[in-house]
């Protein structure tokens, strides 16, 4: 984990503490050690480790899927949980730019909601899932300046996001999966790419009523209270 006072003149990367070097990302396996920052990575290790337990104490097959960023239809557009995408979503609808921290090189992992379905049936229908944790991600790191670029041109608007050289206490630099295990275990694969499941996102979302759809403001400010305590 970076602490603010890591970050100096904008070197956003963690180094080496003892070389000085900056690290090389790498895909989170499901053996890395879980460093809670937060309440709700407190709850989810919790709740894995509670369901492990009663699975095996009674002989009951339980599975824990990690999910990383889940996207599609019939998500939630209208709070400030629901994601990167939806925000910059809304903010490019509306002719703004993307606010983006850091210097929005930061990587994640986005997975579409259809190979989510997929994985959970793998899980429900192979014995060799039983007792197991698998994450369930594309495997490929995507920069979030690129998702806000992405998305401005599925849109057909010139708008470049908004780097804000800002950090947010608590975030991590990169975080995408290592998926060798679900592949290798259950046969699963990846089917949507990042583009054509931001394209099925975008036309859905012209479906959603207004009363549905997010509110850019209000949902700023809200992540602006959550971020300040």
């Amino acid at each position: 984990m970076r602490e603010p006072s890591d970050i100096v003149d904008g070197n956003w990367d963690p180094v080496c503490p003892n070389t000085g070097e900056k690290n090389e990302p790498i895909p989170t396996p499901e053996s890395a050690v879980q460093h809670c920052n937060s309440i709700y990575a407190i709850t989810k290790k919790n709740q894995e480790e509670m369901v492990m337990n009663v699975g095996k104490t009674y002989n009951i097959p339980v599975v824990a899927l990690r999910y990383f960023n889940v996207y599609g239809p019939r998500q939630s557009l209208s709070n400030p949980y629901t994601g990167v995408v939806a925000i910059f979503m809304s903010r490019i609808k509306n002719d703004h730019p993307p606010v983006v921290y850091e210097d929005g090189l930061q990587t994640r992992d986005f997975i579409s909601v259809h190979d989510v379905a997929r994985a959970n049936i793998l899980a429900m229908e192979k014995d060799e899932a039983n007792y197991e944790v698998f994450n369930v991600g594309t495997g490929i790191p995507m920069q979030i300046k690129s998702i806000a670029e992405i998305l401005a041109e599925l849109y057909g608007k010139d708008i470049q996001p908004e780097i804000t050289s800002q950090f947010r206490k608590g975030d991590v630099r990169h975080c995408y999966s290592d998926n060798t295990k679900i592949r290798g275990k259950l046969g699963f694969e990846p089917q949507v790419s990042f583009e054509d499941g931001m394209k099925e996102l975008i036309e859905w979302s012209k479906t959603v009523s207004s009363e549905d759809k997010f509110d850019t403001a209000e949902a700023e400010l809200k992540v602006k209270n959550i971020i300040s305590g």
